[in-house]
């Protein structure tokens, strides 16, 4: 009887063990039963158009205060209507749950130093040398250029050397070699990075290094004026060094979905790796195609913090300003 007992118990530790390390998958909310389409040559199909997934807070603030945004800075959540007419996709999914899922507390595990100047960069955030990487139309790199914005839509093409990714945000775009074919050397800098993909069954790993260092890690949304750095959940003013290395993994959970998972290492910045995890692409409809993205088309606050140019004064006097390279 004493050993039927035991037994038991080991039977029921055993399960509880199971349902928790199936857990991520259930909240992943991938369908056990799915088999994801294949292409010709045998890949998971990520081919077609896809719209931004779920919105979610990137992070806990570190220092555990929460900031209610002034009500004058509220904005109505974005609708991708680019013109009169054209249909809308679906509005984005949102989630109260961080991105960052590990540290298990959500909070982005900065070196105190980094944690310092990150207050520093957003305190400072109009002035050029602070800008948003973003605002001067650099590369967004990764795994910030997957996070869900209003400005942004993908397209994944495949063949059987490589997936292709293209962005509409800033016509961004990346090769992602899967035919195992070694990496760039080292000394050779790239805005996205260099990237080297390969298929663990369903999912695409892929590898992400060469950065260079002018670019954010993550950042989406936007931080209230005068919000200091220590209560975001935005993950603004996140920078790296040249020794950031990202692994990404993209799975097909349904026909809709595409579930994205990103491992940030920079032991220059960071006192650990962490991860962020959320379904980052919805297909899009059928006839959804990437727009024209012009970063700074009328954008005369900028244009005047990058040349100290007033743009609207210059135009009412009939003077186009140059800026010279």
């Amino acid at each position: 009887m004493l050993n039927r007992s035991i037994a038991a118990a080991a039977c029921l530790l055993l399960a509880g063990f199971v349902l928790t390390m199936l857990a991520p998958a259930v909240a992943a909310g991938q369908d056990a039963a799915f088999t994801p389409p294949r292409t010709e040559w045998g890949h998971p199909d990520l081919r077609g158009h896809w719209m931004p997934g779920t919105a979610a807070p990137m992070e806990n603030p570190a220092s555990g205060e929460s900031w209610v945004r002034p009500e004058a800075e509220r904005e109505l959540g974005p609708r991708f209507r680019f013109f009169p007419g054209h249909s809308d996709a679906p509005d984005i999914v949102r989630q109260e749950r961080p991105m960052v899922v590990d540290p298990p507390d959500g909070k982005i595990p900065l070196q105190p130093w980094a944690a310092e100047r990150r207050e520093e960069i957003m305190a400072k955030r109009d002035e050029l040398e602070y800008l948003d990487p973003r605002v001067k139309c650099l590369p967004s790199a990764v795994p910030r250029g997957n996070l869900p914005v209003g400005y942004n839509t993908y397209q994944f093409l495949q063949t059987p050397e490589a997936v292709i990714l293209l962005y509409e945000w800033n016509h961004l775009f990346r090769y992602i070699p899967v035919d195992g074919r070694p990496a760039v050397a080292s000394d050779i800098r790239l805005g996205m990075g260099d990237s080297r993909g390969r298929w663990e069954g369903d999912t695409l790993v892929v590898e992400v290094s060469n950065f260079t260092e002018n670019t954010w890690v993550v950042g989406h949304g936007a931080p209230a004026e005068n919000q200091p750095a220590h209560t975001f959940t935005s993950g603004h003013g996140v920078f790296h060094s040249g020794e950031l290395k990202v692994v990404e993994r993209y799975t097909l959970v349904d026909a809709d979905t595409i579930h994205y998972e990103a491992t940030i290492t920079d032991p220059q910045v960071f006192t650990q790796p962490w991860t962020i995890s959320y379904n980052a692409f919805m297909r899009g409809e059928e006839d959804h195609i990437l727009y024209e993205y012009a970063c700074h088309e009328g954008n005369a606050r900028n244009l005047k913090l990058m040349t100290g140019t007033d743009a609207p004064t210059s135009v009412a006097l009939g003077y186009v300003p140059t800026v010279s390279r």
